[in-house]
């Protein structure tokens, strides 16, 4: 008996026993309603992003969306995503995810799932993509995105037109969005697509890796779900546009291409670029079962680089010669030659 008095919990242990486990309901309680607070200030940006979007003319929907992740993470997912403009183009993919901290929600990683695709009207461009896996890591701030980092693993895209179709492949695409740190406003951007293949092209059966960064004063706005002929014509139907680079790799060959371009108001190009081609010999080698038959394009090329030959430099390891090119409304020129139209960024009069 006196054992037995002894072994029971004495009432300052069990008041602190007590004390305990009444801090950890409060908490638990508390947290909990912290989380579905939480839940409800998600929903309503959701559906104020969506309105913002709508408001752009870009109207999303899902068939279903719902917000899960208790007790740590939000996780928002939505399945059979379509996207649509004013134009009629449409997007869809079969499912979007994003998962987001509950101590910092302005980090937010998104995942895609296959397949997805997208149908442009007026353009009259269908295309179905498939992929390995695609993840992208997105940092918000209160009104806007400041950052974007994407990697899509293996994709693989089928195009069609009426009158051609296409199919490619890849073995990683990246693509990387920011304001710049020292000039906030500025859009800066960078695209690397690493070993594409021209599958539907079997007489051109080399891999090219590519890469290209710009930089957009002004464009942050697209952070922001601005659309692009927006931005145009708030800079009076000018908006000016910095090729860092735009680079190709084939074999040992190289193309690449930098200057100052302009975005003009009907959506096409404008500007000058230097146009430097390394080891251009064989490049054109490379690329001339790309060309028409009857095209003399590819002779007026190779007697130009015969011709300026004598004044390559080495970059790389490669000769390259270096060429001035003008963009005149989408029309690309190298001197008198023709070198064929750039397609505009966007279609006007809609």
């Amino acid at each position: 008996m006196s054992e037995e008095i002894e072994n029971r919990p004495k009432p300052r242990s069990r008041r602190k026993y007590i004390l305990l486990l009444s801090a950890v309901v409060v908490v638990f309680v508390a947290w909990t309603a912290f989380w579905f607070y939480g839940r409800s200030v998600l929903a309503d940006q959701l559906d104020v992003q969506l309105a913002r979007l709508g408001d752009n003319g870009i109207d999303i929907s899902c068939s279903d969306l719902s917000i899960a992740g208790y007790p740590f993470r939000y996780e928002v997912a939505c399945r059979d995503m379509i996207s649509a403009d004013r134009t009629g183009a449409t997007g869809t993919v079969g499912a979007l995810n994003a998962v987001a901290l509950i101590y910092n929600p302005w980090h937010v990683i998104f995942e895609a799932k296959s397949p997805a695709a997208v149908d442009l009207p007026l353009n009259g461009l269908a295309a179905d993509v498939n992929f390995e896996t695609a993840r992208a890591s997105v940092k918000f701030s209160q009104n806007r995105l400041n950052e974007l980092d994407a990697v899509i693993v293996k994709p693989e895209a089928s195009f069609e037109n009426p009158f051609t179709s296409a199919l490619m492949g890849a073995e990683k695409t990246e693509v990387h969005l920011r304001s710049m740190p020292d000039g906030p406003e500025t859009l800066e951007g960078y695209l690397a697509v690493n070993a594409l293949k021209l599958r539907s092209l079997p007489v051109f059966d080399k891999a090219v890796d590519l890469t290209m960064q710009l930089q957009l004063p002004g464009g942050a706005d697209l952070l922001r779900g601005a659309p692009l002929p927006a931005l145009v014509m708030a800079a009076d139907g000018a908006l000016p546009v910095r090729l860092v680079l735009l680079e190709a790799l084939l074999g040992h060959s190289r193309v690449a291409a930098s200057g100052d371009l302009i975005v003009n108001g009907d959506g096409t190009l404008s500007g000058k670029v230097d146009l430097m081609l390394g080891n251009a010999a064989a490049l054109l080698a490379d690329i001339k079962p790309l060309l028409p038959k009857r095209d003399n394009t590819a002779q007026l090329l190779e007697s130009i680089v015969t011709s300026l030959d004598a004044n390559a430099t080495e970059v790389d390891g490669r000769r390259t010669i270096t060429l001035p090119m003008v963009i005149e409304r989408g029309a690309a020129r190298i001197g008198f030659l023709p070198l064929g139209r750039l397609p505009p960024l966007f279609q006007t009069g809609v």
